[in-house]
């Protein structure tokens, strides 16, 4: 949660307290493109690839997910090209 404080304008500002480092690696398919977009809950993030950048902890836990089901994917074609290479011997 990010707490907002007042400061003598009656403007809200955001603490960075609930911020997470993250660095999105570029993948090795994407050509031009610079940074991704990340969106949760209606908010959209724009993150630049192989650069340090502090995001809310729900996005940090997006973007997790997403390098984690992707690792998954990458085993699972492995696996599977290991398998078809063994069955044409």
């Amino acid at each position: 949660m990010i707490m907002a404080a007042k400061n003598k304008n009656s403007i809200p500002v955001k603490k960075a307290d609930d911020r997470v480092l993250v660095i999105i690696p570029k993948p090795r398919n994407v050509v031009g493109d610079t940074e991704c977009t990340v969106g949760i809950n209606g908010k959209m993030y724009q993150i630049q690839y192989d650069k340090p950048v502090y995001v809310p902890k729900n996005v940090a836990e997006v973007i997790q997910s997403h390098l984690d089901i992707q690792s998954e994917l990458t085993e699972d074609i492995e696996d599977a090209i290991k398998v078809s290479s063994i069955a044409e011997l």
